[in-house]
């Protein structure tokens, strides 16, 4: 029996693009401590996403200090989802790749974590400023420039 791992490490061995039927998944393979946390965000994600959605990247992200959750590029869209541990109240945004205005990265020097910057355009409502920290240094430029790819293609 294989040991069981964090959500970070299991997102991380993933071979992308994947199906949000498999990606649905990969709970079995979470640590017991953090599964439940894990099943409650997918329970969000499942009435939007479809079974036969390739999903490109996902990777366990923190909007802020105190709220971590998934960050998940798809096809035409991002989805964010985000909570507290203990908490019932789930912050679930989707964002078309069309809406973005500005995307950058920066990766932390010292540590292997770092941050990603970008704007996007709501309905009605001004530009909004989004900040994901805690992401892998080494994922960052491809992240950005599939999302710089995905914008010319939208436009």
């Amino acid at each position: 029996m294989r040991d069981k791992a964090s959500t970070r490490k299991v997102l991380a061995e993933l071979n992308y693009p994947v199906r949000y039927k498999r990606f649905s998944k990969i709970f079995k393979r979470i640590k017991k401590s953090e599964r439940r946390f894990f099943i409650k965000l997918l329970k969000v994600i499942c009435k939007d996403i479809k079974n036969k959605e390739l999903i490109h990247f996902a990777t366990y992200s923190h909007i802020n200090l105190n709220q971590h959750g998934l960050f998940i590029l798809l096809d035409d869209r991002i989805a964010m989802v985000h909570s507290k541990m203990k908490s019932k109240r789930i912050y679930y945004e989707v964002i078309k790749y069309a809406d973005i205005v500005n995307i950058d990265f920066e990766p932390d020097t010292e540590g292997e974590y770092g941050e990603l910057f970008f704007k996007y355009k709501r309905k009605k409502l001004s530009e909004k400023s989004v900040t994901l920290r805690m992401i892998k240094s080494k994922d960052l430029p491809e992240i950005v420039e599939f999302i710089r790819i995905k914008m010319s293609e939208t436009i």
